[in-house]
């Protein structure tokens, strides 16, 4: 994401999923999610990756919004 202080994520980490269990991206299909040995991060809010495959509930709550209320939202009448 080249906007990250707009959308209010950490840029650093962008590609980074914030549950799993290690790798480059944090990515392990064979330790996803949930699965012994897979961690957290501390702030999801902040990440958009959630797992390697899901996006974070932050990340598309700005999707929508960007749907709801960005300037291409009047255009659909």
């Amino acid at each position: 994401m080249t906007y990250d202080d707009d959308a209010g994520f950490d840029g650093s980490s962008t590609l980074v999923a914030c549950c799993g269990a290690g790798g480059e991206y944090n990515y392990n299909p064979i330790a996803a999610c949930g699965f012994p040995g897979a961690t957290a991060c501390a702030d999801p809010s902040r990440a958009v990756n959630w797992d390697g495959i899901h996006l974070t509930e932050a990340a598309y709550g700005s999707i929508a919004g960007g749907w709801l209320r960005g300037p291409l939202a009047g255009l659909a009448r």
